[in-house]
């Protein structure tokens, strides 16, 4: 059950209201999902959280397969059975291996990823795990992905930390009818 009641759209003040439908529009979505409504006692905040996560998701320079990989190698640092699985199966679309995603969901990985896929698993963990990014697997990232990209890496890493944080703190459920794969 979630700590904090979930906001409702008529609930907010006209500013909140727009910021609930940039939310359900970033995402092209008919309903903002209980995370963020979760978020909603603090609109602005939430606003420019979400609009940072919604630039990342869908304008990253990074490659799609990527990104996801990258997004489910956060959520299983932090245990965001939200975040994994809903990206889980956006990272199998995109090409990322069972075998990969259940390496990953099983703390084995790298084992399992090929040589790009172990790039950004290494920025990820050294990043999560070890608090620094070594300046050997920056390099490799940004060999990998260029400037823009090892920059994106960074910002999805720090973005869905910080949903991970929050839905560790304020516990979200996941929506009707979904259950973690994680």
């Amino acid at each position: 059950m979630a700590r904090v009641p979930y906001v409702a759209r008529e609930e907010l003040d006209a500013e909140g209201q727009a910021i609930y439908d940039q939310i359900r529009q970033d995402r092209n979505a008919a309903e903002v999902g209980l995370q963020f409504r979760a978020l909603l006692h603090s609109p602005k905040a939430a606003g420019h959280l979400t609009s940072m996560g919604a630039q990342l998701r869908f304008q990253s320079s990074m490659p799609d397969s990527l990104k996801e990989l990258a997004i489910i190698l956060v959520a299983r640092e932090w245990n965001s059975g939200i975040e994994w699985t809903g990206h889980a199966v956006a990272a199998a679309r995109e090409g990322i291996s069972d075998d990969a995603i259940e390496s990953i969901r099983t703390w084995k990985a790298p084992e399992g990823l090929n040589a790009d896929e172990a790039v950004v698993a290494r920025f990820v963990h050294e990043s999560l795990r070890g608090k620094d990014v070594s300046d050997e697997t920056f390099s490799a990232a940004q060999e990998l992905l260029g400037v823009d990209g090892v920059v994106d890496l960074t910002l999805t890493v720090s973005y869905y930390s910080a949903l991970a944080v929050a839905q560790n703190a304020l516990k979200p459920e996941m929506g009707a009818g979904r259950v973690s794969t994680l």
